[in-house]
């Protein structure tokens, strides 16, 4: 609680995200009308709105397998498009969109966020407003989320400037100044595209958006594929030869504010099978990736670090520790999407006087 508490009043994304949450309790959307581009398609007269779509991923079904150890999943993902929009207003620290160029009051977007726009309170959604556009811009631009979570930003904000990119010749990328990270950059710098900090609302004239549905803990096959290639790109020529890079990974949450009960004995257990420690948060993005491209079995308690399973090679063998109050089947999907062979670990329900010995000889039993 009191890091959480710390983390709003000294981080500016968070502190947004936790006003826009006052603001809905208080005073709700105040009006504002969500509606989707697709379903507004082929609406004539006041109702037609001006959404140039430029590509088209079609509708695909994937279904995990039926050997997991849980109930099998499936999903459907439906078409998706990347649109060019004239006239929009949008937050540069979600990408949250304002239609404004139609003859109606302006309306949000559904599509230009990953998940329903109902769930704003969950979220911390900050619908932008047109009075407090602070700057305009006339070149074509997509916006680059500066959402906190990890998971969310590589597995949802990432693939959409890809996406964007490689449908358009995009002159700039904006993100919301306080919130920009080195990964921000090294994206920028990757896709050769000016990285630009810029205030919370701004006014787009050319607005180049990769359309999202509602896939939030379903990571895309197209998505993964292009996470997977772009960060072989990242990390290409950066290994040096004959540098060796450990083969199974224990992601820690030790440092965290959700740590796993008695890791530091299971760490120390695992340590001694060949298995190195890692703290992501206190390594740089390039060495988060190249570990993952390099390691053959992954093990860690359910956290935003096992987003980075998407850059692991297919086959990789996973386990999830996996704890009740939090848990949901997000890895497993990045594992059913990529190849991985994908174990969870029920952590919460093994007995608490030898847990971290049940755990580890569990993993042992799962991996060999």
């Amino acid at each position: 609680m009191v890091a959480a508490v710390r983390a709003i009043i000294n981080d500016p994304v968070e502190r947004r995200a936790y006003l826009a949450r006052l603001k809905f309790l208080a005073t709700g959307t105040e009006g504002v009308q969500a509606w989707s581009l697709e379903y507004r398609a082929g609406l004539h007269g006041r109702f037609a709105v001006p959404a140039e779509r430029i590509t088209r991923d079609a509708e695909v079904v994937v279904k995990s397998p039926a050997t997991g150890a849980h109930n099998p999943l499936s999903h459907l993902y439906e078409p998706r498009y990347v649109y060019r929009l004239s006239d929009t207003v949008v937050s540069t620290v979600s990408g949250a969109t304002l239609m404004c160029g139609t003859s109606e009051p302006p309306f949000f977007v559904r599509e230009s966020i990953p998940w329903p726009f109902e769930s704003v309170l969950v979220h911390g959604l900050e619908i932008p407003e047109v009075e407090k556009v602070e700057s305009h811009f006339t070149d074509p631009m997509t916006i680059f989320p500066t959402t906190r979570n990890y998971y969310h930003w590589l597995i949802e904000d990432l693939p959409m400037v890809l996406r964007a990119n490689q449908a358009v010749p995009i002159s700039r990328l904006l993100s919301f100044g306080p919130g920009i990270t080195d990964r921000h950059r090294i994206v920028a710098n990757r896709l050769a595209v000016k990285l630009t900090p810029s205030p919370l609302v701004v006014h787009l004239q050319d607005h180049v958006v990769a359309g999202r549905a509602s896939d939030s803990f379903f990571v895309h096959p197209q998505d993964f594929s292009m996470l997977a290639e772009f960060g072989k790109s990242v990390v290409s020529g950066l290994m040096e030869p004959g540098q060796d890079y450990p083969e199974r990974l224990y992601v820690s949450r030790g440092k965290s504010r959700r740590p796993l009960a008695n890791e530091d004995e299971l760490e120390a257990l695992l340590a001694s099978a060949g298995f190195a420690i890692v703290h992501l948060e206190e390594l740089p993005w390039i060495d988060q990736i190249t570990l993952f491209q390099n390691a053959r079995v992954i093990v860690g308690p359910h956290g935003a670090g096992l987003a980075n399973l998407v850059f692991a090679n297919p086959g990789s063998k996973v386990v999830e520790l996996t704890v009740g109050y939090m848990f949901n089947r997000c890895f497993e999907w990045i594992s059913t999407v990529a190849g991985h062979r994908y174990f969870p670990v029920e952590a919460d329900s093994l007995p608490a006087t030898s847990s971290a010995k049940s755990l580890f000889h569990h993993v042992q039993e799962l991996i060999d």
